[in-house]
């Protein structure tokens, strides 16, 4: 009899703090933060004689900012995506696009730890075979979302997306030398990242 009363008070001491620990970890933040993720990568460019397949592969993203206010984040991002290819004759080529942004966080709610995202950031694009590269890179926006799963005082899990966009007409170079114009570069991201908010 004991044993369930304890066990009743527990139960409800918990869920008593449940709710206003979600509201505190938000006030907390501090005022630097960090992070990165890791998942699976989508990316795409467009042109005149590009393939308009999407590959995918390994993506991941590391990030740094600070603190607005409770509600918004500001920060710099770098996302990546990295896949092995054949290139048009053949040979095994690397593909590589990255893009360097600057992002703002933006929490809509102060019990429920998701966030809405939104960044402009230069997106660069090479496939490199060991004999032929081809380049490009442009400017474009970046919006994302996502959700912290808190696993302590400060760090989070967080599932997340994101997207990118420069369809600013990249130029596209062959061994550094202009070669297409009004070409577009995407990529969209889907992982689990790890914060320090």
């Amino acid at each position: 009899m004991r044993t369930s009363h304890i066990s009743l008070l527990l139960v409800a001491l918990a869920t008593s703090l449940a709710a206003p620990l979600a509201g505190q970890r938000q006030a907390n933040r501090p005022g630097m933060w960090l992070g990165g993720g890791l998942g699976l990568g989508w990316a795409r460019v467009g042109c005149r004689i590009c393939g308009a397949n999407r590959g995918h592969s390994l993506s991941a993203y590391a990030q740094i900012g600070g603190r607005i206010s409770d509600q918004v984040l500001l920060g710099g991002e770098i996302e990546g995506w990295l896949r092995n290819s054949n290139s048009d004759q053949g040979r095994p080529a690397d593909e590589l696009m990255l893009a360097y942004s600057i992002v703002t966080y933006w929490y809509p709610s102060r019990r429920n730890l998701y966030y809405l995202k939104g960044g402009l950031g230069m997106v660069t694009y090479r496939i490199d075979d060991g004999t032929d590269r081809l380049t490009s890179s442009a400017l474009g926006p970046q919006v994302g979302a996502g959700w912290e799963l808190p696993v302590g005082a400060h760090f989070s899990f967080i599932p997340y997306v994101n997207m990118l966009f420069a369809s600013t007409g990249a130029e596209i170079k062959f061994n550094g030398n202009p070669f297409l114009d009004n070409a577009s570069l995407e990529l969209f991201q889907i992982g689990l990242g790890l914060a320090r908010r």
